[in-house]
C-alpha cells in the first residue's frame, strides 16, 4: 500500500460515522415510505371490509395498487412477496413502530442493509419485522422480508 492509498483509507475510516449515519437514514426512509404508502391503502380495506359490502371490484383495484406500491419498493421478483389479499387489519402503521435497528455489511460493491423493528399485534403479541435491503441503481429496494 502507498501512501496515496493510505491516506485514502484514513480519511474513509474517520468519516464512517456520517456514512453510516447517511445510510441509516436512508434505509429508515425508505421502510417508512412503504409502510405509509400501504396504510394508506390498508385503512381503505379495513373501511371496506368493515361496511360488509362484497365488493370484487374494490379488490381488484386494492390488489393492483398494493403491487405498483411493491414494484416500487421491492427488487425480488418472487411471488411469495407480491401482495394477494385485503386485510381488515392494517399491518403497516409506522406510529407502532419502535426499536428500530440497523444493519450493514459495509461492501462497497455489494450494499445490504438489514432494517429491524418491534411491531405490536392488535390481539396484544409483538412481531419482529425485518427487512433485508440493497443498493439496485443508486436506490434502496427491499430484497427480503421476515416477521
Amino acid at each position: 500500500m502507498d501512501i496515496i492509498e493510505a491516506m485514502n483509507m484514513m480519511r474513509r475510516l474517520e468519516s464512517l460515522p456520517e456514512i453510516h449515519s447517511a445510510a441509516d437514514k436512508a434505509v429508515i426512509q425508505t421502510i417508512h415510505a412503504y409502510f405509509s404508502e400501504l396504510y394508506e391503502t390498508e385503512i381503505h380495506d379495513k373501511s371496506v371490509m368493515e361496511s360488509g359490502n362484497d365488493d370484487s371490484e374494490y379488490l381488484s383495484r386494492a390488489i393492483a395498487e398494493k403491487t405498483a406500491i411493491h414494484k416500487k419498493y421491492w427488487c425480488n421478483p418472487a411471488l411469495f412477496y407480491v401482495p394477494c389479499s385485503i386485510s381488515g387489519e392494517p399491518r403497516h402503521d409506522w406510529s407502532l413502530i419502535n426499536n428500530i435497528e440497523i444493519f450493514r455489511n459495509d461492501d462497497d460493491d455489494n450494499q445490504l442493509f438489514i432494517f429491524s423493528a418491534k411491531y405490536p399485534y392488535s390481539w396484544g403479541g409483538i412481531s419482529n419485522r425485518v427487512y433485508v435491503l440493497k443498493a439496485v441503481d443508486g436506490e434502496l429496494k427491499i430484497e427480503h422480508s421476515f416477521m
